[in-house]
């Protein structure tokens, strides 16, 4: 094996460079996938001729409703998604280690840089070991060479695999562990309004704080993915341990079968009469005999060892595997955003660091797009003399100073902040005449002194016939018992009619289109990229 080994690393020594070099680029750029996203859309940027500063520059007729050619939007935008990555607010660290702190996972790591290099190098081993156990059987009656590339191949396949199905394995049982330790909390709990083991879906790292009033086992499980049991599963770690034990096993059988055929070839060379005819046929029988027996021995011997041997090559195998469940178990997340805290969190010693860090890299990326949209502007104003251009397309071209990325960031903080007030103003025009109990029967109605248009949503007076804004007829909608649909009066506490409550609920964002519902702070629908309307829940 030693050998093959040698020659195989001498012969392909190329190849094997070549796929190492190839794993460790591909760990790198998953490592910093991020940055490498945006280096990669300043380079398509810059590109001459078939870059997009190029492509936008020949469009200056489009313009936008706040006074921007679209092309300079689009640049904008497509910076800005960087730019909102590290646009967070200094409690946004602290919401960072109160989720991860409530998911179980602070102090908890990714899986390190260096445990993958380790990772690959393991793969590459298993994938030689395997390679010299298949390299006589993958293609026969090839050439020796083909059928060692054809062994490599396969070998560098079923590491691969195996490599994944541990990892995932390891991530397996640790989310197991997290889900016992929820059940284990939950049952210790002896209170007997204790609420059902289910999840939370509006908790969320920005709204992380939601929480903090329940115990530590809704904690967790508002912040890990599971099933509708809240159990264990173990359908990966099966599949894994059956896997593992066929290419243990199925290894180890082939390794005793090339022993066996290299011990029989070995006894048909040795089949010869190496004695002279003239010495008495007793003597020569009895040496004939002793030489069987010896040759017998030593390949009995040579027996015993190989498949000693190859049962410590199968420990060894499984060990390496258990190794691989191990890594997958230390390191990784199951909360479904720890991922994402970490990250923001895991780099600062303290608060200011946090904050110094991210300023940083808002005005590197802030630097970056305002290189880009000037040059931008300048192809677009010599586009604009060359070719025949109204005379207000080419005063915006001529005076684009205002138009300036970090205006653009401003703008659309300020359509962020409008669009919060704007709730929050609605809110405020609601008065909420009691609370309710539990089991008492609802009714709901809304009550304002103004009124919002369903078109626009401009507030209207409660008296008006049509929109100021945009036209639209005001239809109004009569207050109604929602139990008998009795008329009500605006002043009505009670329905006059079946006694019920009447009760108000707050403003929804809801798509127009197709009535999903979102969080306060979402403005577009992410199905249909329709503009949210503030919606009673009823």
């Amino acid at each position: 094996m030693i050998e093959f080994l040698e020659d195989f690393l001498v012969t392909q020594r190329l190849l094997i460079s070549i796929i190492l070099l190839s794993l460790i680029t591909a760990v790198i750029i998953m490592k910093y996938w991020d940055r490498v996203k945006f280096w990669w859309t300043c380079t398509w940027y810059s590109f001459p001729v078939i870059g997009k500063i190029s492509k936008l520059s020949k469009d200056i007729t489009s313009v936008d409703e706040k006074g921007w050619f679209s092309s300079e939007t689009t640049l904008c935008s497509d910076f800005h998604r960087y730019y909102d990555r590290f646009d967070k607010d200094p409690e946004h660290y602290d919401r960072c280690k109160s989720y991860l702190s409530k998911a179980d996972e602070l102090g908890r790591k990714p899986f390190p840089l260096i445990m993958w290099i380790v990772v690959f190098a393991l793969v590459i081993l298993e994938a030689l070991g395997f390679a010299y156990v298949l390299a006589g059987f993958t293609i026969p009656g090839a050439s020796e060479s083909l059928q060692q590339y054809g062994a490599f191949g396969i070998a560098l396949i079923i590491s691969i695999i195996l490599v994944g199905f541990t990892h995932w394995t390891g991530h397996e049982v640790y989310k197991n562990s997290i889900l016992k330790k929820i059940r284990t909390y939950y049952s210790n709990d002896r209170r007997e309004d204790k609420k059902n083991l289910e999840p939370d879906s509006k908790v969320k790292l920005e709204s992380n704080n939601i929480d903090d009033e329940e115990k530590n086992y809704s904690q967790l499980l508002n912040r890990v993915s599971t099933n509708a049991t809240v159990t264990p599963t173990w359908i990966v770690s099966i599949v894994t341990a059956i896997f593992v034990v066929v290419i243990a096993i199925g290894a180890t059988y082939v390794r005793g079968q090339v022993l066996e055929k290299q011990l029989t070839e070995e006894k048909s060379m040795t089949q010869t009469n190496v004695y002279e005819q003239s010495l008495p046929t007793s003597l020569i029988q009895t040496q004939e005999n002793a030489d069987t027996k010896a040759f017998d021995e030593a390949q009995d011997s040579d027996r015993k060892g190989g498949w000693a041997t190859f049962i410590v090559l199968a420990v060894l195998f499984v060990f390496i595997q258990l190794l691989g469940i191990l890594f997958g178990f230390k390191w990784g997340f199951v909360g479904k955003e720890s991922q994402i805290a970490f990250e923001d969190s895991s780099d600062f010693r303290t608060k200011q660091d946090f904050i110094n860090y991210f300023k940083r890299e808002k005005d590197n990326i802030v630097k970056i797009a305002e290189q880009k949209l000037k040059l931008l502007q300048q192809k677009m104003y010599q586009k604009g003399t060359m070719i025949s251009t109204s005379a207000k397309e080419m005063e915006m071209l001529k005076t684009k100073d205002y138009r300036t990325f970090k205006e653009y960031v401003k703008n659309e903080a300020r359509e962020n902040l409008n669009f919060h007030n704007d709730i929050e103003k609605t809110k405020e025009q609601v008065y909420v005449k009691s609370e309710i109990k539990k089991d008492e029967p609802k009714v709901e109605i809304v009550k304002s002194s103004t009124i919002l248009c369903k078109n626009c949503n401009s507030n209207l007076d409660e008296n008006s016939n049509f929109c100021t804004s945009c036209g639209t007829e005001v239809k109004k909608e009569t207050l109604a018992c929602k139990n008998c649909n009795a008329t009500l009066d605006e002043n009505s506490n009670f329905c006059n009619s079946c006694g019920e409550k009447v009760v108000l609920k707050d403003l929804i964002p809801t798509c127009p289109e197709c009535k999903t519902t979102y969080a306060i702070d979402i403005q577009y629908c992410s199905k249909d990229g329709k503009k949210l309307e503030l919606v009673w829940e009823f």
